[in-house]
C-alpha cells in the first residue's frame, strides 16, 4: 500500500486550511445574525415610481413617538421602548438604553432601510405598497449592539387616526 507523500499531506493542508477559514467565518457571521430580540417597525415606500431596486425593496422607518413624516435627523442611534416585538416610541440615546439601534453604516442613518425580496414576490409588494388601506410593517432582528437585521415586510390594515381633542 503506498502512503501519500509529504508533499502531498501539506498541498492537501494548504488547500483545506482557507477552506476551513472561510467556512468558520460563514459559521461565525449565522450566529451572530440569529442573535437578538425583534420588533416590528412602520415602514413606507420611499418613491411610488421607484419602490424596487433590483431584487430589493426599499423603505422609510416610520419609528413610533416621532411626529409624522419627521427623520431621525443626524442622530445615529435610537432608543427602542416598548415590549417586543411592539415598539411604543424612540428616542435619541442619551445615556444607558435596554435597545438600542445604531445606524447600519456611516452616512446611511436611520431614516431609510432595503430588504431583499425574491423577484417573484415584487410585484404584490408594490401593489401592497401603494395601497393607502395597508400600513406596512418591517419585522427586524436588533442585536445587543444595536444592528439591525431585516427580516420580513408584511401588511396589515392601516389603523384608523385617533381623533385629537
Amino acid at each position: 500500500m503506498n502512503w501519500p507523500s509529504h508533499r502531498m499531506l501539506l498541498r492537501l493542508a494548504t488547500l483545506a486550511l482557507p477552506l476551513l477559514g472561510l467556512g468558520g467565518a460563514w459559521a461565525i457571521a449565522h450566529s451572530r445574525a440569529q442573535q437578538g430580540t425583534e420588533w416590528e417597525v412602520p415602514v413606507a415606500g420611499v418613491d411610488p415610481r421607484d419602490l424596487l431596486r433590483g431584487h430589493y425593496i426599499v423603505y422609510r422607518y416610520r419609528w413610533p413617538g416621532l411626529p409624522e413624516g419627521t427623520a431621525p435627523g443626524t442622530t445615529r442611534e435610537l432608543c427602542l421602548a416598548g415590549t417586543p416585538p411592539r415598539i411604543d416610541a424612540v428616542t435619541p440615546v442619551d445615556g444607558s438604553c435596554a435597545h438600542p439601534v445604531r445606524e447600519p453604516g456611516p452616512g446611511r442613518g436611520l431614516s431609510t432601510g432595503r430588504l431583499y425580496i425574491p423577484q417573484d414576490k415584487a410585484p404584490g409588494l408594490e401593489r401592497q405598497l401603494a395601497d393607502p388601506s395597508l400600513q406596512g410593517v418591517l419585522r427586524m432582528r436588533v442585536r445587543a449592539d444595536g444592528q439591525i437585521t431585516p427580516l420580513a415586510l408584511e401588511f396589515r390594515p392601516r389603523p384608523e387616526p385617533v381623533p385629537r381633542d
